[in-house]
């Protein structure tokens, strides 16, 4: 049973999928500044999109690359701003997991028109560090009240 639940423990840290147990949620901020300097793997990406039931195309436009450049070469690695945007995704993956309750709950939301997005769905502005600071305060609105 304690196999089970460290296992179920470490696929939803999306830090810890996306970095293949180098990192952690609980990891020193500094240590995730040094693995991007070493780069996420595509495997890790493609690892990543697994736990949140995204396409390789919906990550690699999340990442604002391509999917056939994940899919060649996995063992390659990403360059250093490509592995800071996973791992962002993979907080922010985490925080919005964390709020609503699952990752289809999630999910759905990220597809779901919302009025702070003029209309748009939220996962249209994931490509961009602005864009997910933007879903991460409006996650941050919902949780203490406030209607998006």
């Amino acid at each position: 049973m304690a196999e089970f639940q460290a296992s179920n423990t470490s696929k939803s840290d999306f830090l810890s999928v996306v970095t293949q147990g180098e990192l952690t949620t609980f990891s020193n901020p500094l240590a995730e500044i040094d693995f991007t300097n070493t780069g996420v793997t595509k495997a890790g990406v493609c690892s990543l999109a697994d736990s949140l039931n995204w396409s390789v195309e919906a990550i690699a436009q999340s990442l604002s690359t391509t999917s056939s450049k994940l899919i060649r070469h996995k063992s390659k690695k990403l360059n250093k701003q490509l592995s800071d945007n996973a791992l962002d995704i993979a907080r922010l993956g985490q925080f919005g997991v964390k709020y609503f309750g699952n990752v289809e709950n999630f999910n759905g939301w990220l597809d779901t028109p919302v009025l702070l997005f003029n209309g748009a769905p939220p996962r249209r502005y994931m490509n961009s560090i602005r864009g997910r600071e933007l879903i991460k305060q409006t996650i941050n609105k919902l949780k203490y009240g406030y209607t998006a």
